[in-house]
């Protein structure tokens, strides 16, 4: 609810900031006064806009899977770690319960710190990487059936797993590509202000309309740069679910 009503804020701004702008326009410029103007602003207004918003679909694009890989990333993580517990069968029952529950202690620290952290915007911690190096001391004490998988190469699939997690959470559009498309939603949205309308109605709806458009696009994009930020974007639900099936081999 706390992104919607920041989006609403931001449209409600941007859109009164504008419509304070086309009001100061049109007492020092009124409209009578454009006619030489108009079509020349139609023209920049079509392609300004075209062009913004063919750079803004791939930016978008870009962002959207960014969080489609952080997701994947978080189940290729939770799966391998089912993985090693799972591989840990063969060996002895003191090995096997202590694989389980330093899987089961991974996969807490990843729902109970690391995920708040990342959504926060803070560093995860070593944690993680110390009950892994724990699990792959554990797992190497496993006897390995012929033809069989190791459970110790089981556990680098996780290590390479949460190296792409924490990788995305750290991905960005960049400041540059940030400046682009601030500044290209100025050129893009600036002409209407100075289009020639008889009534100051029409022009603020259509104005609201442009300019609230482009701003809930760049708080979209913002939103959901950073995949983590959002429990809907990137869920915990690939570590919960593993954790259940972890608790059913105990019992």
């Amino acid at each position: 609810m706390r992104a919607y009503a920041s989006g609403l804020l931001w449209f409600l701004g941007i859109c009164g900031i504008a419509a304070l702008a086309v009001v100061l326009i049109r007492r020092s410029w009124p409209p009578d006064r454009r006619a030489d103007t108009h079509d020349v602003l139609s023209v920049v207004f079509s392609m300004t806009g075209t062009l913004y918003a063919v750079v803004a679909a791939f930016v978008f694009i870009d962002v959207w899977q960014i969080g489609n890989d952080a997701r994947d990333a978080t189940y290729r993580e939770a799966q391998a770690v089912q993985s090693v517990a799972w591989a840990a069968e063969t060996g002895p029952p003191e090995v096997r319960a202590s694989i389980r529950l330093l899987s089961r202690a991974y996969l807490r620290e990843i729902l109970d710190q690391e995920l708040p952290r990342l959504r926060a915007g803070k560093p995860v911690g070593e944690q993680g990487w110390a009950l892994l190096t724990d699990l792959r001391e554990a797992t190497a004490r496993v006897p390995v059936p012929p033809d069989s998988e190791s459970p110790e190469a089981t556990v680098h699939a996780v290590m390479q797993a949460r190296e792409d997690r924490l990788a995305l959470a750290d991905k960005r559009i960049g400041d540059v590509t940030w400046f682009a498309l601030l500044f290209g939603a100025l050129l893009a949205g600036m002409p209407i202000l100075f289009f020639r309308f008889d009534h100051i109605g029409t022009q603020l709806a259509m104005t609201s309309a442009v300019v609230g458009m482009i701003t809930l696009l760049l708080f979209t994009i913002h939103q959901i740069e950073r995949p983590f930020t959002s429990t809907e974007r990137v869920p915990a639900t690939a570590y919960q679910n593993v954790i259940h099936r972890l608790d059913s081999l105990t019992t």
